[in-house]
């Protein structure tokens, strides 16, 4: 996974050697603090640069992210930098380390490094046969360094090195590292296995959010967002058939749609529709009741105000419940009748008229004829 990372994400190495003395005297119980970087802009006895190791607190946060990366290991010091030769394809190799870097100072002058030596290399210092400490670091594309990645023991610093700096599957990219790790939620500056782990966490919760949308679990992120949006579109219309509106929380969702099921309502919202229709009929009920006070009143009213005889006292009643308005037209209208009229016994109709009481006493109000009553009953005009 690493070696897949380092070429997804390239960045730019520097081999720089500087040009001191490994040890200035015999490494003391295996133990010497030798530079690693100069304080300050620098340049490679070969041209290569102008590099910026910055200042002191620029030096701190080398450290820490020379740290960061190498996590629970240590920087290693090698030989002549076998161990960047033994990983470049087809050159392999051998790459004995010549000694450890335990812990790291930032001094006056720059970055220093205690290096626990092994046998053989501080033999071989104390033997002169190396003098010269050559560090391996990362930097930016403006030049400043970011953080260490090993050191090497060598007699010919900054020479015919150019190769290994210049080989892609040796080099990485600092900034672009740093835009992956924002965009991954890490600090500017995560190390690689940060990023690799947060890498390995989104590739995870993909395959899960592949698989929980029926997906298989190497399904490709383009499908699983068609799936997501389809899934979403889903759910809308469902929503809106449950009559909530769009954005409403799934739980609501199911709410309503297992209410609907089981045949309940929320109270606050709806009422049954039994509860509707015996509200209607006590409604029509009241209203019929109140229309049937309001034509007594206006009949009895037109009775004794001599508007309409007794015996017209159901006729009236109708017409009132029927068109009250017709019937307020007609007592309007009609001449007041005379106590004798209003007393006058119904006459009895003779055998040959069609005419009932009621017909009659209308006729004698309104003044009529028989013929013109019977000619208005039978739809003439009367």
């Amino acid at each position: 996974m690493k070696n897949a990372a380092k070429s997804l994400f390239p960045a730019l190495v520097a081999v720089h050697a500087t040009a001191l003395i490994a040890a200035q005297a015999a490494p003391e119980a295996g133990n010497s603090w030798i530079m690693l970087l100069p304080l300050g802009p620098f340049s490679g006895r070969d041209g290569r640069g102008p590099y910026d190791a910055g200042d002191k607190a620029h030096l701190e946060a080398v450290i820490k992210a020379t740290l960061e990366r190498a996590g629970s290991t240590e920087i290693v010091v090698d030989y002549d930098h076998q161990t960047m030769f033994s990983a470049v394809p087809g050159v392999g190799g051998r790459a004995p380390a010549a000694g450890w870097i335990k812990e790291f100072e930032v001094r006056d002058d720059g970055l220093w490094g205690r290096a626990e030596w092994t046998d053989a290399a501080a033999q071989a210092i104390r033997a002169g046969e190396y003098r010269y400490i050559s560090p391996v670091y990362l930097h930016t594309k403006s030049g400043k360094v970011t953080r260490l990645i090993s050191a090497a023991l060598t007699n010919v610093p900054n020479l015919d090195l150019a190769a290994v700096a210049a080989r892609a599957d040796l080099t990485t990219q600092e900034e672009p590292m740093d835009k992956i790790a924002l965009a991954l939620g890490l600090a500017q500056g995560a190390g690689e296995d940060a990023i690799l782990t947060a890498i390995n966490a989104v590739l995870t919760s993909t395959s899960a959010i592949a698989v929980a949308l029926g997906l298989d679990k190497a399904t490709k992120p383009e499908a699983i967002a068609a799936q997501a949006t389809s899934f979403r579109a889903d759910v809308e219309r469902v929503t809106k058939a449950a009559g909530l509106t769009t954005g409403a929380k799934v739980d609501d969702v199911v709410v309503a749609i297992q209410s609907a099921r089981a045949g309940t309502v929320d109270p606050t919202k709806y009422v049954p529709i039994e509860q509707v229709s015996a509200m209607q009929a006590d409604i029509k009920t009241l209203q019929e009741k109140l229309s049937g006070n309001e034509a007594e009143d206006a009949v009895a009213a037109a009775i004794r105000d001599g508007k309409i005889a007794p015996t017209l006292k159901e006729w009236g009643l109708s017409l009132h419940r029927t068109d009250a308005a017709a019937f307020k037209a007609f007592v309007d209208n009609a001449p007041s009748l005379t106590a004798a009229q209003r007393s006058t016994p119904n006459p009895t109709p003779k055998a040959d008229a069609a005419l009932d009481e009621t017909d009659l006493a209308v006729m004698r109000q309104m003044g009529l004829s028989e013929e013109q009553m019977k000619n208005a009953k039978k739809g003439g005009d009367a």
